[in-house]
């Protein structure tokens, strides 16, 4: 009795394993024609659905492929690096080893200028602020000087206004001034005039005689 359960145990056993590859090698298959079919996003749903795919090392290099492109919607290259690692430490004598230390290496270059790029964006982008800084100033000062020229060009008009005015008004005193000079230097002729002489004949003008 014992020995027909142990039997019984050993092909249930062994049927799941059995169905367990089945299932695995099916989804492989639906894997590789998704990669076939350069269905990116169909292939990596794949994975994310059955991580046990990744123990293939075929597959294992082909997912590291699909993250490796940048003009793929799957790009993650961090995750191709990680994968591209396991498989070199999983299976160092793969046939793929030299694809997989070349892509490697295209991935941690391309990283390097990834990096590179950001922090030339980040310089970048500290000048274009404090250009933008120093335009902002520079224009807040154009403008106040803007402003205080036409408050000094408005002044001006007015003074010369005030000057053109008083102008007006020295000119009107000194005509003024110059007709009464006239006046006064024509009274002064008259007074300087001698007086007149009466004629001997007018009688109005003799002494009485005495008597």
């Amino acid at each position: 009795m014992m020995n027909g359960r142990k039997v019984t145990r050993a092909v249930v056993s062994g049927c799941i394993v059995a169905l367990a590859v089945t299932v695995t090698a099916c989804a492989t298959t639906r894997f590789d024609t998704a990669v076939e079919s350069r269905k990116w996003s169909d292939a990596a749903a794949l994975l994310d659905a059955d991580t046990s795919l990744l123990q293939n090392e075929n597959t294992l290099f082909q997912a590291a492929m699909l993250y490796s492109y940048p003009n793929r919607a799957t790009y993650d290259p961090a995750r191709a690096r990680r994968l591209l690692e396991r498989l070199l430490q999983q299976y160092p004598t793969t046939t793929r080893r030299q694809a997989a230390i070349d892509q490697l290496a295209l991935l941690y270059e391309m990283q390097r200028m990834d990096n590179a790029a950001l922090v030339d964006r980040q310089t970048l982008g500290s000048r274009i602020a404090r250009l933008e800084a120093d335009t902002l100033q520079l224009r807040r000062s154009m403008d106040s000087v803007a402003t205080r020229l036409r408050a000094e060009q408005d002044q001006s008009a007015v003074l010369r206004k005030v000057t053109m005015r008083l102008q007006n008004d020295l000119q009107d005193r000194e005509s003024q001034l110059n007709a009464l000079h006239d006046e006064l230097n024509h009274l002064k002729a008259i007074d300087l005039r001698p007086p007149l002489r009466p004629h001997a004949g007018d009688t109005a003008l003799k002494k009485p005689s005495a008597r």
